[in-house]
């Protein structure tokens, strides 16, 4: 076993013990101690001369044993902990008064105005919203049970059970309705992640997906997914784990139900549409000339299928592909046909979905404006 002590580089976020500093969207734009700013030189780099550095850290990574990369990962866990800690905030206690509530829950009703407005068709800018201010007054706003009827209609709504307590904002305060599609949406919805948090965790997976090369052999993976993490420190071990995780998944759940099924579709629609061919021949000729190896035993459980209702293949290009017309250049129809793959087999929506509509949704309804972003940043 490798010895923790100086086998781990020092990855801690510059500044960490102060208020870190952060770029306009909310998110932090620290640096890892020991390593230097790019230089113009570095910028100018070719796109050929950094993917070659990329294949030579990856091997790098590879010629590792399994205790040094679990010790690195260790480490680096820790430096973020310590770099995440923050003072108790004893202000959770704290309550609204009266007047607080009263506030809050007029606040509340514009934002479900506007959303109501939304989904009806209209468009909403800053003058608008002053004009609906002026047209919904605190005496309609409260005749109206501040409109929280609205919500029964909205892919959202405001929980109140975060209403009474002063230490959440509007934005905790929101939740986004179970659209069936929530990998666990129970465990979404009772999340309080602030907007700067959420923001931070979709910029992480994001380069997450970006940079991580080593898919296939997790424990590698993991420890990039981690320097990714350790580079800004804007979000919690926790929320590494399980960005990874799904990270995991959603690779798995493309190569099981997407990968290469855009090119079985699209050579059984040039087949089928262009040539006139039937569903069954088109398919048996893929199969015999071996055309995608990954989807042969998809193909031959619907060739050897005898009921039809188990014909899933089929079904699906009569309801996706059999209405793109043979006139539609085939770059376009292959385009089209990639998007109705995706649709065939939807891929359970994670955290990462959840944080992105929800970011989404604040905007639309002015919850999160310029100069909310701008004041969170200069925090």
């Amino acid at each position: 076993m490798h010895k923790m002590g100086g086998s781990t580089e020092n990855l801690s976020c510059r500044g960490s013990s102060s208020s870190p500093s952060s770029s306009d969207d909310g998110t932090s734009t620290l640096a890892i101690d020991g390593e230097p700013k790019p230089s113009s030189g570095d910028l100018a780099k070719t796109s050929r001369e950094q993917e070659q550095e990329s294949s030579e850290h990856i091997e790098a990574l590879l010629r590792m044993d399994n205790d040094t990369i679990s010790n690195k990962v260790a480490g680096y866990l820790r430096q973020l902990r310590d770099a995440m800690k923050r003072p108790v905030d004893k202000s959770w206690s704290e309550c609204y008064g009266p007047e607080q509530l009263t506030e809050l829950h007029e606040r509340l009703a514009i934002y479900r105005i506007i959303g109501h407005e939304l989904s009806e068709g209209m468009k909403i800018d800053g003058l608008n919203v002053a004009k609906l201010k002026e047209k919904y007054p605190p005496s309609i706003l409260y005749e109206n049970g501040y409109f929280q009827h609205y919500e029964d209609a909205l892919e959202w709504y405001f929980n109140p059970e975060r209403f009474e307590f002063a230490a959440y904002d509007d934005y905790q305060r929101l939740v986004l309705c179970n659209n069936g599609l929530y990998l666990d949406w129970d465990h979404y919805s009772s999340n309080f992640n602030t907007y700067e948090r959420d923001l931070a965790y979709v910029k992480y997976c994001e380069d997450l997906a970006n940079e991580t090369k080593c898919d296939k052999i997790a424990n590698i993976a993991y420890l990039q997914a981690v320097k990714i993490a350790l580079a800004t420190c804007t979000v919690s071990a926790m929320q590494v784990r399980a960005g990874f995780k799904d990270h995991l998944r959603s690779i798995q759940f493309d190569y099981s139900f997407h990968k290469d099924f855009d090119g079985v579709y699209f050579e059984l629609w040039k087949r089928v549409a262009k040539l006139k061919m039937e569903f069954t021949d088109a398919l048996l000729d893929l199969y015999r000339n071996d055309m995608f190896p990954l989807r042969n035993n998809d193909i031959k459980i619907e060739l050897d299928s005898t009921r039809v209702r188990l014909h899933v293949m089929k079904k699906h290009y009569d309801f996706y592909v059999a209405c793109i017309d043979e006139a539609v250049p085939e770059i376009e129809a292959h385009q089209l046909i990639k998007e109705a793959v995706i649709k065939m087999t939807p891929k359970p929506q994670t955290y990462l979905d959840y944080a992105r509509n929800k970011l989404q949704i604040a905007k639309d309804i002015g919850l999160i404006t310029k100069s909310t972003v701008v004041s969170t940043s200069s925090e």
